[in-house]
């Protein structure tokens, strides 16, 4: 089992890529009713989708996972930092908009 699980550890990361490690929301901004709402309705393993426009006109495009959250709450302060990475194997999820449609994503490995 642990042969398994080391080979598929491997091949999910054989591809170098960009990383997102961590994300930080500053959820004392005026007006920012969706970042609480995500802030505290997300969760461990809960996926996210990361899009973000670069210098020199580049995208990011990323799907990661939840590994780790902290919020760092002070008088006029708070701010959520999770810890992110991405999902060891990418499974099937049915009619999930990140990880496949029925009937419309393919599935492969």
């Amino acid at each position: 089992a642990a042969l398994d699980y080391a080979q598929a550890f491997l091949a999910s990361r054989q591809d170098t890529s960009i990383r997102v490690d961590s994300l930080v929301l500053d959820l004392n901004t005026a007006n920012y009713d969706t970042g609480v709402t995500a802030a505290l309705a997300l969760d461990f393993f809960s996926p996210i989708r990361i899009y973000t426009t670069q210098p020199n006109n580049t995208f990011l495009d990323k799907t990661v996972q939840i590994f780790g959250v902290s919020h760092n709450i002070r008088p006029s302060s708070w701010k959520t930092t999770w810890t992110t990475a991405e999902p060891l194997i990418d499974g099937f999820i049915l009619n999930s908009a990140l990880y496949g449609i029925l009937d419309t994503s393919v599935l492969s490995y």
